[in-house]
């Protein structure tokens, strides 16, 4: 779907020296997603797309990489982090790797969802896209998402978050 782009996978163990900014917070992590929401955020730092492995692509991303940077709302009140893009060193996601990294040293928890929709919305450099683009059902309908065919009946989903809820 995605022919001659660059593709990269994370996964455990991830050596902490490809992470300065976040590796010195990782012990403060409560849990495995915590941690992985500092790392996306560093990584999105590169620039690029960042995607979830419980992301299910129904359509390529091209047209949003005329994007400075992207997210989607969940809906009206939330902008997960599930899948996000910038430029290279955008000024939202340093801004919102700052959040989570300050907030994981003092706590609550703000890295996630919390971080990206506490930053993301009203910003002129950061296109939100409406609820469904991203998120075609609620993660509260994750018991009812294989009663409907969500690639068909919303074409306009890039994608489908299937939600599971490793951050539990």
């Amino acid at each position: 779907m995605h022919a001659g782009w660059e593709l990269l996978t994370l996964r455990d163990p991830i050596d902490p020296a490809d992470f300065p900014l976040t590796a010195p917070h990782w012990h403060r992590c409560t849990s495995g997603a915590q941690r992985a929401g500092l790392i996306r955020l560093e990584a999105l730092l590169a620039g690029g797309i960042y995607i979830d492995s419980d992301i299910e692509c129904y359509r390529p991303f091209t047209p949003l990489l005329g994007c400075q940077a992207f997210a989607g709302w969940e809906d009206p009140k939330v902008v997960p982090d599930a899948v996000i893009g910038a430029e290279p060193d955008h000024p939202a996601i340093r801004e919102t790797l700052r959040l989570a990294i300050d907030t994981v040293d003092s706590g609550p928890w703000v890295s996630g969802p919390g971080a990206t929709t506490a930053v993301l919305p009203g910003r002129d450099d950061v296109l939100l896209l409406p609820p469904g683009s991203l998120y075609p059902y609620h993660y509260t309908e994750k018991a009812s998402r294989r009663d409907a065919d969500h690639k068909t009946e919303q074409p306009w989903a890039f994608c489908a978050h299937h939600w599971h809820a490793s951050w539990l």
